[in-house]
């Protein structure tokens, strides 16, 4: 993730731009807000789906999924971690 920040209009989502190896960075939403701080998300290797369709989140479109994953109650989510020596793309 090189760069993160609080969606304007939504106190769930962070919006975010991802290196997924294209000529660009992606950019994404994501409902992480109620479980992290900007600081958890900014320069982190993280798991992209890229292969869905661009969707707008309250406005924002995104390009993918960042991969996490939570306890049956929804109060706990993690990271799906790459493995420490996977490359970008």
């Amino acid at each position: 993730i090189t760069k993160v920040w609080k969606h304007e209009e939504s106190d769930k989502l962070f919006c975010e731009e991802v290196d997924v190896g294209e000529d660009e960075p992606r950019q994404i939403a994501s409902g992480l807000q109620p479980f992290f701080e900007l600081e958890d998300l900014q320069d982190r290797k993280v798991l992209v789906l890229c292969n869905l369709k661009a969707r707008k989140l309250a406005g924002f479109p995104s390009h993918g999924m960042v991969l996490c994953a939570g306890n049956e109650e929804h109060t706990a989510v993690k990271f799906c971690d790459a493995p420490v020596d996977a490359k970008i793309g």
